[in-house]
């Protein structure tokens, strides 16, 4: 391979639940989906994005990977209490009423890391938010749900890989978050 051609990755860093968890939010999007129309998420691919680096290289993997290596943000939980869906996208999703103060300080941080390697953030706020089915219609309005509890205590890297039956994502490498100080 030429170097004017060297080989990308499509890359983001995620929070990923528990297997445990994954099933209980599988089967949730089926309930919620009775009735209407959508295409699942399976449940080893339900995930929180926190932020994406889109088709990077090798030396800008590298510069990411060391961004996340010392972020100061402590173990925190999340409440997934509230199923939505967003009309626009067609995108059925579980979440937080409010997220924690926590989350927002890792993805503020590790945005700012990643700035420094030439990666631009998402402009948008962020949504925090669990992907459940793509393509629903109807879509059902927010609707509180049984309150799962997630302890959140380590992020992700990871990689899309588009398939003719659908994306499937690899984790590629995990960091811990401080357990606080007792």
């Amino acid at each position: 391979m030429s170097p004017l051609k060297r080989k990308t990755q499509r890359l983001f860093f995620a929070l990923w639940p528990p297997p445990e968890l994954s099933q209980e939010l599988f089967a949730l999007g089926g309930k919620t989906l009775q009735g209407g129309v959508g295409r699942r998420v399976a449940a080893k691919h339900i995930h929180m994005t926190l932020a994406f680096l889109w088709s990077v290289n090798t030396t800008s993997r590298e510069c990411a990977e060391q961004a996340a290596s010392n972020l100061p943000v402590d173990v925190f939980t999340l409440s997934l209490e509230q199923v939505g869906c967003w009309s626009k996208s067609g995108i059925l999703w579980v979440g937080p009423k409010q997220a924690p103060e926590t989350l927002g300080q890792l993805v503020q941080r590790l945005n700012s890391g990643l700035r420094s390697c030439g990666h631009e953030a998402e402009t948008r706020p962020y949504a925090a938010h669990l992907t459940l089915a793509r393509d629903v219609h109807p879509c059902v309005p927010t609707q509180k749900i049984v309150t799962h509890q997630w302890k959140i205590d380590r992020f992700c890297l990871a990689q899309s890989h588009a398939r003719h039956e659908g994306v499937r994502y690899e984790i590629l490498r995990e960091w811990g978050l401080n357990k606080p100080e007792s």
